[in-house]
């Protein structure tokens, strides 16, 4: 475990150094504040260097829990965490801004001529220019870290408290008519584990099955730990409740945290684990095919263990209207070209919050909510619970009610 906390803490060192160079040397301070200031930053950001390792050690170690009160303090250090990411942000923002403002202060400069001041009036001018700035830097510095300490309560909470239900009615020219108006319970990333617990499971069961979907569906990331020790935080899923079933596939972090493990212990919940397979219901007379591939990058430790869309939607007549369940954004175009005519999935968190949102949107062509290609459609969930940190700014958690309708 010391090694991994050497390892994170070595990644986040160079925050330290950004944080000292932008919010403590800017200021005269004497020797010992800058001292003090220092081993302050020093001391949060190795706090939240614990964080993650104490997470995989007991997630493999449970009875550490009770032993050592793990889930009394645990949670502090990422919400630690949720401050240092807040305040990296705002420093950015704040920089940012400086830089624009003095760009502006330059290009004025640049067009008003020249004045001959006496080296008097110019050396007071100077003297005053001077103490305004270092006063705009001091109230600059307070204000950037007392809005980070104000936001991060803030944050905490609409990530963890915060879920909404989120509705979009789905129109498709091949849906039959027998089909319109399917309502269908999409969650997608709970990612339960570190600060997602059996209580969190628990709500979003009750809030979900709120809804009275005729169908569930869960796009991967389940999970953050092994089947054997936080496997009965998920019980609670066995509760369940919709006409026709519930429908899992794999992401990226359940291949993490051994797949196959969960996939077993999600099967004895009830649910359908779409393992690069389909399943053909029958809803009012009429065929349904639920598809799923396991995630793109499939499983590293067993390469035979692929994503394989194409083989989900085999062997489907072409009459019948397809579902597909995936993890990724990349797998969507595939799932298409494979006879897709719905492709559902998460992943992106949608960013989690602003303006993390906005790099989202650009390193993914399937990054939020609802896409038309060629007449078949996509809908990316921004995600039912959280990774990292409990962080969401702009962004909530959500669970997303999609009404089917036949488009004229």
């Amino acid at each position: 475990m010391f090694a991994l906390f050497l390892m994170f803490f070595s990644i986040i060192l160079p925050l330290g150094l950004i944080f000292y160079a932008r919010l403590v040397r800017p200021h005269h301070l004497s020797r010992k504040a800058r001292i003090i200031a220092g081993l302050l930053i020093f001391l949060l950001l190795a706090a939240i260097s614990v964080a993650m390792p104490v997470s995989l050690y007991t997630a493999r170690e449970p009875q550490l829990y009770p032993n050592y009160h793990v889930e009394t303090w645990l949670p502090w250090l990422y919400f630690l965490m949720t401050f240092i990411c807040i305040l990296l942000m705002l420093v950015i923002l704040r920089d940012l801004g400086w830089s624009l403002s003095r760009i502006s202060s330059w290009i004025k400069s640049r067009k008003q001529p020249d004045k001959t001041d006496s080296s008097a009036e110019s050396e007071a001018q100077t003297a005053e220019s001077l103490s305004r700035r270092e006063f705009f830097k001091r109230v600059s510095t307070v204000a950037t870290v007392g809005s980070a300490a104000v936001l991060t309560p803030a944050a905490v909470m609409y990530a963890t408290k915060g879920r909404k239900i989120r509705e979009f009615d789905l129109h498709h020219a091949r849906l039959p008519k027998s089909l319109d108006g399917l309502r269908i319970a999409h969650l997608s990333d709970i990612h339960v584990g570190n600060t997602i617990g059996r209580e969190d499971v628990e709500e979003i069961v009750a809030q979900t099955n709120a809804l009275q979907a005729d169908l569930i569906v869960i796009t991967g990331d389940m999970v953050d730990g092994l089947p054997e020790f936080i496997g009965s935080w998920l019980d609670p899923m066995k509760n369940f409740q919709s006409r026709y079933g519930t429908y899992f596939v794999t992401g990226n972090h359940d291949h993490l945290w051994d797949a196959r493990g969960w996939c077993d212990l999600l099967s004895g919940l009830g649910m359908h684990v779409l393992d690069n397979a389909h399943e053909i219901i029958e809803i009012n007379g009429t065929p349904l095919a639920i598809a799923g591939a396991i995630d793109a990058l499939g499983d590293r430790k067993n390469r035979k263990w692929k994503s394989d869309p194409e083989k989900a939607l085999s062997n489907i007549p072409p009459e019948i209207f397809r579902i597909m369940l995936v993890h990724q954004p990349k797998s969507v175009d595939r799932s298409f070209a494979a006879g897709a005519d719905i492709v559902l999935l998460g992943h992106t968190h949608g960013g989690q919050c602003w303006p993390l949102n906005h790099i989202i949107n650009a390193m993914h062509k399937y990054a939020r909510g609802l896409y038309e290609v060629d007449g078949k459609l996509a809908f990316v969930s921004c995600g039912t619970g959280y990774w990292g940190p409990p962080l969401r700014l702009g962004i909530p958690a959500e669970i997303d009610l999609l009404t089917l309708r036949t488009k004229a």
